[in-house]
């Protein structure tokens, strides 16, 4: 069995983004960049509202394929609002 750090950071991350809308890849790469949400929606031409809604999107996604046990999430990772319910899916 894998390290949980490499099953975390292997090509599934890639892969469930790669499933998402262009406007949501771009997001969350700005994301992991290191942009905020105002900064990504001047540079994308976008609304506030919809950077966070494209950030909700691709962590239901996350949360759905780690339902899924295509990928593994971290409790430490886990939002508050999401960590009690979405605990089955990060074993």
């Amino acid at each position: 069995m894998a390290e949980p750090e490499a099953i975390v950071l292997s090509n599934n991350f890639e892969d469930i983004l790669n499933e998402q809308t262009p406007q949501t890849q771009a997001v969350i790469s700005l994301t992991v960049y290191g942009l905020a949400d105002t900064e990504i929606a001047d540079r994308l031409k976008i609304t506030h509202g919809a950077v966070r809604s494209c950030k909700t999107r691709f962590r239901n996604a996350l949360y759905q394929a780690a339902r899924e046990r295509r990928i593994w999430i971290p409790a430490q990772l886990h939002t508050k609002a999401n960590h009690d319910k979405q605990q089955a899916g990060a074993a």
